[in-house]
């Protein structure tokens, strides 16, 4: 029995009247304006006359007038509950409370103190708490399907893979492994195991759990590509463990490194049957999944981390979609500890925020698995001279930085999507067999996505092109049925620590948007290049073969490259250890307060 939600109704109820003013008012009364039974109406006024909020003299008799003094104030008690609500992270239900109840100077008043609960916190029991905001629940952290940012970068905080690639030196480093070798043909590999390393549910690593993580993406449909490689994982002793390949593969410890490939616990059915192991993955890494719902996070430190426990002893995220719109950078500049993703529109760079330029690019794809119109090239150039990407940029800010012509911001073609050619652009569609069919786009549910999306479709409509906008959630769009019926995807690829592999999963993964638009032929193209990709030790090597797919991809218009994300996060002086990781995150494992 909520009080406070009941006090409010009272106040507004007798909102004419003065507080502090008597009121005349019968139990009935109070029944139907609670909307509840006499002995819950008794109940109400008991318990708020123990906690101060009304004077009360009972009426004597059965439908007697009694005297109630309203003596609390309605507003503060709604702050206050909020602010109870948003410390057990419930804070969208506080807004809600605060948005349908009082006046938006409580709602001001309770977003900066919102902002004081962020960042760098001392709890009460001395343990250090990092405590920011972030705008959507993440509900899947299961490895075997990762395919956002965030969720990749959280699964690297809770879970490790045999080897890591050191993104400083471009080497291959120890992970859950210490040691490896491989055949000269580069298709027996064997890994030797660190000892003692211990799973967060207590459970010894061995080499029968790095057998059966690999196993369960024999239960994958489609077969997994990298997995039809490796014929058998063959379990040596209890800290040796061998991979026999099918084919030769110089990359096989590059892609091990891949966030997908995080060891679990042999043993993981038996624990998915008392937990949701998507949302409460178990591993060896340096933090514990503690809480997973969809109000947020809380992630504990791992006491026995085998690479030393982290600094920092909690992590919580708070689940607050519209947080941008409340904590202005300005006033959360001149606060405490703060650590906030956000959007740069309009910030300064000053020393408190750290920036990154993504590796990868928003990208659009044409649907040429199926006959269609799209097959017309001529149609697909006149789109892409339709969508001036500088303005696009310019109009829609945030996060977008600067248009891309491929994944490397680093080398651009600034000819590439220039646009504003809508001449050119309607010629084009004219020379083409387009009759104003209308075409379908499609996208996954992220607030940019679905700006960008309705951009590009006011941009095809100004040369006479008809689109047709459909946004869906993640899950649904790796669907390869639905895929198929997309005309266009719009999407956007990140790339990793080691930005070749992450070039080579996106091209050969069953569930890409870019592999199942293909036609037969170019498929065909890009897995023979892809072969000679995996067949090349060398870094620079690679990169200049990957590039060649690209190059292809793009003259031929299978799909055009929109524009390059910027990464920002917001910090205090008095946090230690803040980096940006390729996926614009940070690695929580080195923060640490300067106290």
């Amino acid at each position: 029995m909520d009080v406070v939600h009941y006090y409010n109704k009272l106040n507004q109820h007798f909102a004419s009247e003065p507080r502090g003013s008597s009121i005349q008012v019968t139990m009935q009364e109070l029944e139907d304006i609670w909307e509840c039974t006499r002995r819950n109406a008794q109940l109400l006024v008991q318990k708020m006359k123990e906690q101060g909020l009304i004077d009360w003299q009972s009426g004597l008799g059965r439908g007697n007038t009694s005297r109630l003094v309203l003596v609390a104030d309605a507003q503060e008690l709604l702050l206050d509950k909020a602010k109870e609500l948003a410390l057990k992270g419930h804070v969208g239900e506080a807004f809600g409370l605060l948005h349908a109840h009082t006046d938006p100077l409580a709602e001001s008043h309770f977003s900066d103190w919102l902002a004081g609960q962020f960042g760098a916190q001392k709890a009460s029991d001395h343990k250090d708490i990092l405590r920011f905001p972030f705008y959507r629940p993440v509900p899947d952290l299961e490895p075997l399907f990762v395919i956002r940012r965030t969720e990749t970068h959280l699964i690297r905080q809770i879970l490790n893979t045999l080897v890591e690639f050191d993104t400083a030196g471009h080497v291959i480093k120890p992970g859950l492994a210490h040691y490896w070798e491989s055949d000269h043909e580069y298709t027996e590999w064997t890994f030797y195991l660190r000892k003692g390393v211990l799973f967060h549910h207590g459970k010894v690593m061995t080499a029968e759990d790095v057998q059966f993580t690999f196993q369960r993406f024999g239960q994958l449909n489609p077969p997994d590509w990298f997995m039809a490689n490796v014929a058998r994982v063959e379990v040596l002793s209890d800290i040796s463990v061998r991979f026999h390949l099918r084919e030769p593969n110089a990359l096989f410890l590059h892609l091990l490194a891949s966030e997908r490939f995080s060891i679990v616990p042999k043993d993981l059915d038996r624990i998915a049957a008392t937990r949701d192991i998507r949302r409460m993955p178990v591993g060896t890494g340096p933090f514990v999944m503690k809480e997973n719902s969809d109000n947020g996070m809380i992630l504990e430190a791992n006491e026995r981390y085998f690479q030393g426990r982290p600094m920092m002893d909690r992590i919580e995220i708070w689940v607050w979609p519209n947080y941008l719109e409340h904590l202005k950078p300005d006033r959360l500049q001149e606060r405490d500890t703060q650590v906030l993703y956000f959007e740069p529109t309009g910030k300064k760079k000053t020393s408190t925020l750290l920036t990154r330029l993504e590796e990868g690019s928003t990208y659009l794809t044409f649907n040429l698995s199926r006959d269609g119109i799209l097959h017309d090239v001529k149609l697909r150039e006149a789109i892409h001279l339709a969508i001036n990407r500088e303005q696009m940029v310019k109009e829609l800010g945030g996060k977008r930085e600067q248009p891309s012509s491929g994944f490397n911001p680093y080398d651009h073609d600034e000819a590439y999507g220039r646009g504003g050619e809508l001449m050119l652009a309607r010629a084009c569609l004219a020379e083409s067999a387009y009759r104003g069919e209308t075409l379908t786009l499609y996208t996954y549910e992220m607030t940019s996505n679905e700006l960008d999306t309705e951009w590009i479709r006011r941009a095809c409509e100004d040369i006479g092109v008809k689109v047709e906008v459909h946004v869906m959630p993640i899950r649904e769009l790796t669907n390869p049925s639905v895929l198929k019926q997309a005309d266009m995807i719009y999407a956007g690829e990140v790339l990793g620590n080691e930005p070749s592999v992450s070039l080579i999963e996106m091209y050969r993964s069953h569930y890409g948007y870019i592999r199942n638009h293909l036609d037969e032929a170019a498929r065909d193209g890009v897995d023979r290049a892809l072969s000679e990709v995996l067949a090349e030790p060398d870094y620079t090597v690679r990169r200049i073969l990957l590039r060649r797919i690209e190059d292809q991809l793009k003259r031929d218009h299978h799909l055009l490259f929109m524009y390059h994300s910027i990464h920002i996060i917001g910090h205090d002086q008095s946090l230690g250890g803040i980096t940006l990781d390729t996926w614009g995150k940070i690695n929580y494992k080195d923060v640490w307060v300067k106290r």
